[in-house]
């Protein structure tokens, strides 16, 4: 979180984006909008616009992203192995019932609940506040604990469809446009991984 291209982890959204609010506070948020850093091009994500023109962008590596959600990955003797996080990853994030499109108030309620019950310590109880347990679980385990209103990704879904809608219909009127729409179906395949 110390590299200049932490903007990445601003730029993410989620709980990937509270996650470094968290570590890095508010008076960072302002560096968003500095631009790109000097190491998007060589970490960073490649776009491709029109014809020949490539746009950089900061991103994060999937290690990285792992990283800042406590991910390990536990080998239980050859017989299988198991990927835990202390905090939910973006595929276990994206669909549950707190992925509304922002960050509601809802969402830091269960973010400041978890962040408390990681506090008090290691447990497998489950917490009535925050449905999990203060410690690390499985994509399962995650996306289980974080359902709560099961129409919120039917409405997300029907939400990106119409966007896509709308992007594709305004494409006769920006030379952008198919630029906007690769971004757009690039950032849906990666939400859905």
């Amino acid at each position: 979180m110390n590299r200049p291209r932490a903007r990445a982890a601003f730029l993410h959204g989620g709980l990937v984006w509270r996650l470094a609010l968290h570590s890095l506070g508010f008076n960072h948020l302002p560096s968003v909008l500095d631009g790109i850093s000097t190491e998007a091009v060589p970490f960073g994500e490649l776009l491709i616009g029109d014809g020949d023109q490539t746009y950089y962008d900061d991103g994060l590596s999937e290690e990285e992203i792992d990283f800042m959600c406590g991910t390990y990955y536990i080998d239980h003797r050859k017989f299988y192995s198991s990927i835990v996080s202390w905090w939910p990853r973006p595929n276990a994030w994206n669909a549950s019932g707190l992925n509304v499109g922002f960050w509601s108030a809802r969402c830091e309620d269960w973010f400041q609940g978890h962040l408390g019950n990681l506090r008090e310590g290691v447990s497998r109880m489950r917490h009535s506040l925050t449905k999990d347990a203060n410690g690390p679980m499985t994509s399962t385990q995650w996306k289980r604990s974080l359902k709560f209103q099961p129409a919120t990704n039917k409405i997300m879904r029907n939400v990106s469809a119409a966007s896509y809608d709308f992007m594709t219909r305004a494409s006769s009127k920006s030379s952008l446009t198919p630029f906007f729409i690769h971004t757009y179906e690039f950032c849906v395949a990666w939400t859905q991984t």
